[in-house]
């Protein structure tokens, strides 16, 4: 994973070498010398009209209900994206195939690469002789078992800053720093997203206070423990927990996250004990899982450089996306219409000094780490990549971010972990906001909104994102943008194909009641108005009217103390 491997200051785990809340130290892990018992074995041929004599498949690329979720061909015709044979199920006469084999255990696989993860039974069994079958074409391994492993002595260290008195508590930086509270103010809190989080584990996630309203809403989904591991997705670690809650938190004046109001879907993709290349298996097993539900966005906070036995390492070259399993994988989810934001590394202060695999992946975001005053953070990885590529893309939060520990606590600490989330988080929202918007634009917009996008460095990429210039960079009916006056008042989506009404004013007062007329001056509906002010002096706030408005024209009025401040005209279309 992150950082220059296990034997090294952290072993590599998840981003978070220099995590203050629970200091991640160094381990090695005694394994085997005897043949590695778990092999990548990758296929050839996948439609009907590639495969063997004697060989078959049901699927067909014009018939994707037969492996696709709604929702997932649903995202790819909004963006106008083709189903292709990638997208198609492994051949089952493959897997019935190899079924037949006792000496292996067929346990991950992977539609995209055509290719199976399998955990030989029988020491004696030579995974080289798979070659004789005449669908595969190739055998790697991919793990050696350990002798034994011991987890990982953490040492946690509570954050002694001051508790923040705002309703958002300790959230409050990461998220002004984006400016994401401006979208959260008009409304977009992540609500109808759906984010999939592939980590190490989400210890007590199903227990904490901070994520009971998103298991009381039905948000939070349980993907897959990719590792089919005793204790399943809320056990073995809590660095899941920490990312989860930089986004999906809601624990008012202690943690709001980024998103809190998107569904989730958790994935357990992470082995916390040991690092083997299989390791990119099961987060491509994850992935592709997480595309087939229709999941909207990715967040990946981990990365691999350097394994536990070293012939599986990857090099600097390695970095171009495409070499390593992950990132290539990551492109091709990305492909697929996905936002996929990772995490930069750690390493930047060490020996590898890059950004690690997946972040080099194409099409997607890659996350570096800043402090509250936007600096750049020592350990947040460099790029470029090694085909000459901006990396990082932009950066966010990842020293002293705020996140929940397992025993409910709330604290601080530091990785690119933190940040890859964080942005995530605040993405999902942004998107939100432009439904039909394909994951490219997003991106786009992301990149083009940040601070240091007219001259991008190695360091910092892009720079930091701002979510108010991405969304005018998105809305290309002008609806964000009006004319200065005294008491402006912009209302949007305008026309609006639903009863939710979001207005921004530059009144001076501070509105407390809301009006709708009819244009004959007959009130439609009112009610209370808690706005939300921005840091450009602005208010803003949202109503939903939800279906007791018909569809036609309507004057909206902010008034405070029943003096009218402001007012503009408003068209809802017919539904």
């Amino acid at each position: 994973m992150m950082g220059p491997g296990k034997n090294h200051f952290s072993f590599g785990l998840l981003c978070l070498v220099l995590l203050a809340g629970f200091l991640l130290v160094g381990k090695r892990v005694a394994w085997s010398q005897s043949a590695p018992e778990r092999y990548w074995v990758q296929f050839s041929g996948k439609t009907n009209e590639e495969l063997l004599p004697g060989y078959s498949t049901p699927y067909q690329v014009d018939a994707p209900v037969n492996f696709l979720s709604p929702k997932s061909i649903a995202r790819r015709a909004r963006q106008n994206i083709v189903i292709t044979a990638h997208d198609l199920p492994i051949p089952p006469s493959y897997i019935a195939a190899l079924d037949t084999i006792r000496e292996i255990e067929i346990i991950l696989q992977s539609k995209w690469f055509n290719a199976v993860t399998v955990r030989v039974t029988d020491s004696l069994f030579d995974p080289q002789s798979l070659m004789d079958w005449p669908m595969v074409s190739a055998v790697k391994s991919v793990q050696r078992m350990p002798l034994s492993h011991q987890p990982t002595p953490i040492a946690a260290q509570r954050s002694t800053t001051a508790p923040d008195t705002s309703w958002y508590g300790k959230g409050w930086e990461a998220l002004t720093q984006l400016n994401a509270d401006w979208l959260h103010g008009l409304g977009f809190t992540g609500q109808g997203m759906t984010i999939a989080v592939l980590d190490a584990g989400f210890e007590n996630v199903e227990s904490l206070p901070i994520f009971q309203k998103a298991w009381d809403e039905g948000r939070i989904i349980e993907g897959m423990d990719a590792m089919q591991s005793q204790g399943g997705l809320f056990a073995h670690h809590r660095h899941g927990t920490a990312v989860l809650g930089t986004m999906a938190g809601y624990l008012p004046d202690s943690l709001i996250g980024t998103a809190p109001m998107a569904h989730y879907v958790l994935y357990r993709t992470e082995d916390a004990y040991s690092e083997f290349l299989i390791e990119e298996d099961y987060w491509v097993t994850a992935a592709e899982h997480a595309d087939s539900l229709g999941v909207d966005l990715m967040n990946t906070s981990l990365g691999y450089s350097m394994f536990d036995d070293s012939t599986m390492n990857h090099a600097y070259e390695d970095l171009n996306g495409v070499s390593t399993r992950i990132s290539q994988a990551a492109t091709w989810a990305a492909e697929k219409g996905i936002v996929c934001v990772t995490s930069a590394g750690n390493s930047g202060n060490g020996a590898w000094h890059y950004i690690t695999a997946p972040a080099d992946a194409k099409g997607i975001l890659t996350a570096g780490a800043v402090d509250v005053a936007g600096n750049h953070a020592p350990f947040s990885g460099w790029g470029p990549t090694s085909d000459g590529r901006i990396k990082p893309d932009v950066m966010a939060l990842g020293v002293q971010a705020a996140y929940p520990f397992a025993d409910s606590t709330i604290r601080r600490g530091n990785g690119t972990s933190f940040s890859s989330p964080i942005l995530c988080g605040a993405v999902a929202c942004l998107w939100q906001a432009f439904p039909e918007a394909s994951a490219a634009q997003i991106l786009a917009a992301v990149v083009s909104s940040s601070h240091l996008s007219a001259q991008p460095n190695d360091s910092m990429g892009h720079g930091i994102p701002d979510m108010r210039i991405a969304f005018a960079a998105l809305d290309v009916n002008g609806s964000a943008t009006w004319q200065s006056s005294e008491n402006a008042l912009l209302l949007f989506p305008n026309p609006a194909a639903s009863g939710v009404l979001r207005w921004l004013s530059e009144t001076p007062h501070v509105p407390d009641q809301w009006r709708l007329f009819g244009l004959s001056g007959q009130v439609k509906a009112e009610g209370i108005i808690n706005d939300w002010s921005t840091d450009q002096g602005e208010r803003q706030g949202w109503v939903d009217l939800g279906k007791q408005i018909p569809a036609g024209h309507y004057i909206f009025q902010l008034l405070q103390a029943g003096v009218p401040l402001a007012s503009a005209s408003w068209v809802l279309a017919p539904q």
